[in-house]
């Protein structure tokens, strides 16, 4: 075989073995709901598209400070508004695609009191740092409001 029949006879060898990769894939993430979300994940700077559904980032002020937001969308429809953790939006995202509705509730209560938390934890800092209370009060709160912001995050990533 000369030098160009063997150089293409190399490349067709590859795509082949490309072939047969794209393929185990795709009939892989038949069965895989995670790898079937990570190959049809569509990213842009405002939101990521998964399948059938849109996750949306939204800036919003949240306690004096700029946060993003994640709203879950298919078509028109928003189906969750304003969720704290982007865990939570793929984990809705996960649960809808796989027809596991039980567990969505859970999820978005649980972002809530992430969410509650996180504004105790902004609204502490702020006031340590003015000066306007007792810093030792403050202090202790601002801690026990992380706490329980860590148990939420914890509870959210239990149920994924």
């Amino acid at each position: 075989m000369d030098h160009e029949t063997k150089a293409m006879f190399d490349i067709l060898n590859k795509l082949d073995r490309v072939d047969k990769t794209t393929r185990m894939v795709a009939e892989n993430a038949e069965r895989d709901v995670e790898l079937k979300m990570a190959i049809t994940q569509k990213v842009n700077e405002n939101s990521i598209g998964v399948q059938n559904y849109r996750i949306d980032i939204v800036l919003q002020e949240f306690a004096g400070r700029q946060k993003k937001f994640y709203n879950i969308v298919e078509g028109d429809l928003i189906l969750h508004r304003e969720l704290a953790l982007f865990e939570t939006a793929m984990g809705v995202v996960k649960k809808l695609m796989t027809n596991k509705h039980g567990g969505i509730n859970d999820l978005v209560n649980f972002d809530k009191e992430y969410a509650n938390n996180l504004y105790e934890v902004y609204m502490h800092n702020t006031r340590i740092k003015t000066g306007k209370i007792n810093e030792d009060v403050a202090q202790a709160k601002l801690d026990r409001a992380k706490q329980k912001m860590y148990e939420a995050k914890n509870k959210i990533l239990k149920k994924l």
